[in-house]
């Protein structure tokens, strides 16, 4: 099959959303299928069309940027001249854009499936409630004429009011994960970089305001008192200069007051990720907004030994639900965050189960199989 894949932004751009879509596409092209990505042409240094793992992206000019979202306005048209040949439109949410490619996608005979990643924020004011509005109209639009939509759990699902619309259209199908192997010389570097201590707490991705942290961070000083000795919070995952988002600047404050107890890694590539786990006692999710619908790096974290503290969230609870391997907490609550980081810490022979018994549940293959016969049906 040829298979165009929709998205607002794609690999070097570092997100959960990001990685799925890179290794969907990739995944297909091993299966033997074209695969196109059109996304945005949001950085210029970035070639407008290039090859990256045997999947093609061709980025659309940007007139401008709103927050988050951008306007590319010969979307349409690039769209059309590559769908000829195409068999299926497959559209990543959230992205305002979803209406053109599900709208053109049907009048030119082809397949649209949406695979939706997380509904939007919610979050007050009126510059984030017009930005919705406008999403979520546009997603709408695509809905109604997509053939099916994609989210990572039933979970999930049914607590999304957007999902709920669309019920008949719903098939869940758990997210790709892959994870590599541990590196032991690079494992020696962080810890040489980070210093010595006891206990390392782990926390992987961008920082930006769904993910939680001030209830990680608030969590040292409950820490401090079961603990007594040391430990270090690692953050892997870009920090500064995250598109849309300015949070680390909002945070400063806390993050200076228990910078003691931080270091960032910064942006780490995917094959390093596996080593940022290994290094790891256990990690932490604690995100507190339906922005967080799953979390994959909790079942990376999981096939490197590395046991889970996740928040009480739909979706985001699931992959501990699922393994067994961790513990979940109220939202917002950072007492709780440090009594289960303090349990796992003092228990983690009983929080590790073994890899392969992951790998039945959460299998990649599986998942790339299970888009193809969506796809073809």
């Amino acid at each position: 099959m040829k298979i165009i894949i929709g998205i607002t932004y794609y690999y070097p751009n570092i997100s959960g959303v990001t990685i799925y879509a890179k290794r969907l596409a990739e995944g297909l092209v091993k299966h033997g299928h074209q695969v196109v990505v059109l996304t945005s042409w949001h950085d210029k240094s970035l070639p407008q069309k290039e090859e990256i793992n045997g999947v093609w992206v061709i980025r659309s000019l940007v007139l401008f940027k709103i927050g988050k979202g951008v306007i590319m306005p010969f979307l349409p048209f690039q769209l059309i001249a590559l769908a000829k040949n195409c068999q299926v439109i497959n559209c990543h949410l959230p992205q305002f854009e979803s209406f053109i490619f599900a709208v053109l996608g049907k009048i030119l005979g082809k397949k649209v499936i949406l695979t939706h990643h997380t509904d939007l924020s919610g979050w007050k004011g009126l510059f984030n409630r017009l930005s919705e509005i406008s999403v979520w109209s546009g997603q709408l639009v695509a809905a109604a004429f997509a053939d099916k939509i994609v989210p990572y759990t039933k979970d999930y699902a049914e607590h999304s009011w957007y999902l709920k619309m669309f019920r008949s259209k719903v098939e869940c199908i758990l997210p790709p994960i892959i994870t590599g192997k541990p590196d032991i010389l690079l494992e020696k570097k962080w810890r040489k970089e980070i210093g010595d201590c006891q206990y390392f707490i782990g926390f992987a991705g961008r920082i930006a305001k769904q993910k939680g942290i001030p209830y990680l961070l608030r969590a040292i000083p409950f820490l401090e008192k079961k603990l007594n000795t040391s430990f270090k919070i690692i953050f892997a995952g870009p920090y500064k200069g995250v598109i849309g988002e300015s949070y680390y600047e909002e945070i400063s404050a806390l993050l200076k007051k228990y910078q003691d107890r931080l270091h960032f890694l910064g942006d780490i590539s995917e094959e390093k990720m596996a080593s940022f786990y290994s290094l790891c006692d256990v990690l932490v999710l604690p995100s507190d907004d339906r922005l967080e619908s799953f979390g994959l790096v909790q079942i990376e974290a999981m096939l490197n030994n590395c046991p889970v503290v996740a928040t009480d969230l739909p979706g985001a609870r699931m992959p501990v639900k699922m393994t067994q391997m961790g513990l979940i907490v109220p939202v917002g609550d950072a007492e709780a965050i440090a009594e289960a980081v303090f349990t796992i810490l003092r228990n983690r022979s009983k929080f590790v189960i073994l890899k392969r018994k992951i790998e039945e549940i959460f299998n990649y293959q599986k998942t790339i199989s299970a888009y193809e016969k969506l796809f073809l049906d």
